[in-house]
């Protein structure tokens, strides 16, 4: 996956677990593998994110001189895919190109025939398949491999089947040193628990890629994964990869027993109603540190709808347990559903409100938009009738080139996460609903449940808010929630001053390298001389000391007259982590001076008596690095 809009950041480097066991089984059967992953290479800056992506990556790709090349596919980075095998195909018509995963399976038989570029889709868990098909691809005849769909001289053809590996114990193990282990420097690895999921929600296609039965690896065969892996690369946990590890409990109980005392610490997905408190206090003994919650809804209505038909009075408690037992939650929702209304949202909004409201580092509540999903129910329910407003999720790729756009705009079922279903509610609210959460995420937990909290303890009451104030162009900014509180909670509210700083504290401004002039030395000369802000300065005017506000807000001791607190101001310079608390006037004189006027007019504005005031506030302003000379370069940024 690459991610939208240059987040570099949200690069997941950690090792490709399918990728691992296809290319364990390959070179069982004899076979040299290299697996090139570019997301490692993005995120570092050694290849660019740009528009010559496809180019460098098949570039890189033919270096090796591969026999073939093999692709997995997910459909948020599926523009990546068709960019880099055209690219390929371009340079070497003749070398084959294999396609697998998730989105491939789906639409096997649309993509080969929308792309002559590739040749094979091995569908489904393709470990007792691959090397059939690898062995067949000279003559391109698959009549008797399970599961293939391929391009012929007259069309596309397919053999029925949907493999799975039932024993999962018999594949091979993985060899991790197929990535640069060493340079990636993991604090957590990925270790492949089991596959299949027995629910059938109507958003998620888990269950038709791996199928409904329901595998763990032995415990045995577990513990001995993490045990080696453990000696030879010293990370400091595991995640054990399943969608739902817990729904035996019986095995869950095994594995606990065969973990306990080796040390490890692990994190594993489960459901709310699939654990309690005996087997997380059972998990918690054995080393579990962490939960993925899949809650999805906070409405008994759409938990229906979706099929999710989770308990939801299981949650709380189940958040309660893990708490006690210092097992960090991560509580994840969707919001987004075609048959979705106010009602519904609401009541998604305000549990994910709770789940804020608690202990730090317990729960970390997520926000998602639905995206339309091949292989779901609601994907054939609602697909023909997708539309297009250009919006993508953290999680699309960017559309590098103009061409990706307009592949994405012909063919929708191809490239359907970049769409969405229509829906009850207009879509600004469904997007302006997901980004106001992540803009108030950006306050931090304090200072957001305070906010909460100041609109009756409601979230759903707060977004509503901040949408209707802010216009429907886009979605809220940080300039809308500052202002949106100020107008709700007036300047004398602390709860204003907290989130006007916590909004400064993370927008910080790169640092740019700058000469600073020395303290003035001519009074006459520099008391009436021309001086700027440094470009970048950010200055909060008037507010509460927010540093005494936090402290009553971990402590639960507000005032009861809070209004009353002391004032202040802030400034933050580029580059800096922390504002600078300064007297209420500074931010004042620092605004005449940036409007144009010089700090002998600022003085003499201000009623200061004498040049030598005058000369002080402007040597310690300067020497502050808060004035610089109006000619300074700041052009340049820092390294």
């Amino acid at each position: 996956m690459l991610p939208a809009q240059h987040d570099l950041h949200l690069l997941d480097t950690h090792p490709h677990l399918g990728l691992l066991s296809l290319a364990a089984v390959a070179r069982a059967d004899g076979h040299d593998v290299t697996i090139y992953d570019p997301k490692r290479l993005v995120r570092s800056g050694a290849l660019a994110y740009d528009e010559t992506l496809y180019e460098r990556v098949a570039d890189d790709l033919l270096a090796g001189r591969p026999d073939a090349v093999g692709l997995t596919t997910l459909g948020c980075s599926f523009t990546f895919v068709v960019g880099v095998g055209r690219a390929l195909e371009r340079r070497e018509p003749d070398l084959p190109l294999l396609l697998g995963g998730p989105h491939a399976t789906m639409l096997a038989r649309p993509i080969l025939d929308r792309y002559p570029t590739f040749d094979v889709v091995v569908r489904h868990e393709a470990e007792e398949t691959l090397p059939a098909v690898l062995a067949s691809l000279e003559t391109r005849d698959f009549v008797r491999v399970p599961g293939v769909t391929w391009r012929t001289p007259t069309g596309v053809a397919e053999t029925a089947g949907s493999p799975r590996i039932d024993d999962l114990d018999t594949l091979p193990w993985l060899d991790y040193e197929l990535y640069p282990m060493r340079e990636l420097g993991l604090s957590l690895l990925r270790v492949e628990a089991g596959r299949g999921c027995p629910f059938a929600c109507v958003f998620c296609s888990t269950a038709t890629f791996f199928q409904r039965r329901y595998r763990l690896k032995s415990s045995r065969r577990l513990v001995a994964e993490m045990d080696a892996l453990r000696d030879r690369y010293a990370p400091r946990e595991f995640k054990l990869d399943h969608d739902l590890f817990t729904v035996d409990k019986r095995k869950v109980q095994e594995f606990c027993a065969a973990v306990e005392g080796h040390g490890h610490r692990w994190r594993v997905s489960a459901r709310a109603d699939c654990v309690d408190e005996e087997l997380l206090e059972h998990m918690a003994a054995a080393g579990c540190i962490g939960l993925y919650l899949g809650v999805e809804a906070g409405s008994e209505r759409m938990q229906k709808i979706s099929a999710k038909r989770l308990d939801l009075d299981r949650v709380a408690p189940t958040l309660n347990a893990c708490e006690r037992l210092g097992i960090e939650t991560t509580a994840s929702f969707i919001t987004g559903y075609p048959q979705e209304t106010t009602e519904d949202q609401d009541a998604t909004l305000n549990m994910l409100g709770d789940c804020f409201d608690r202990p730090a580092g317990s729960c970390i509540p997520q926000l998602h938009i639905l995206t339309p999903e091949p292989g779901t129910l609601l994907f054939d329910q609602f697909g023909p009738s997708m539309l297009f407003d250009g919006y993508a999720t953290p999680f699309n790729s960017w559309l590098l080139r103009p061409e990706d756009r307009q592949e994405v705009l012909a063919e929708p079922a191809v490239f359907a996460s970049y769409y969405y279903y229509p829906t009850a509610l207009p879509r600004y609210v469904h997007v302006g609903v997901v980004e106001s959460v992540d803009l108030l995420r950006r306050l931090g937990r304090p200072v957001l449940v305070e906010l909460i909290r100041s609109h009756g303890g409601k979230l759903a009451e707060l977004i509503r808010g901040l949408i209707a104030a802010s216009p429907k162009t886009g979605p809220p900014g940080a300039r809308e929630l500052e202002e949106y509180v100020r107008a709700r909670l007036g300047d004398d509210d602390p709860v204003t001053s907290l989130v006007r700083y916590a909004l400064l504290l993370r927008n910080p401004v790169p640092a740019r390298r700058r000469r600073r002039p020395s303290a003035p030395t001519d009074r006459a000369a520099n008391i009436h001389a021309r001086y700027a802000l440094p470009a970048g300065l950010r200055m909060l005017h008037n507010v509460h000391d927010c540093a005494e506000v936090m402290e009553w807000l971990s402590d639960g001791s507000r005032p009861v007259d809070a209004a009353h607190l002391p004032r202040t101001s802030y400034v933050l310079l580029p580059g800096e982590e922390r504002p600078a608390q300064v007297a209420l006037g500074v931010t004042a004189l620092l605004d005449l001076v940036g409007a144009g006027c010089s700090p002998h007019d600022v003085a003499v504005s201000v009623g200061a008596i004498g040049d030598d005031l005058t000369e002080q506030w402007l040597a310690d302003l300067v020497d502050a690095g808060l004035l610089i000379a109006a000619d300074v370069d700041e052009s340049v940024d820092a390294n």
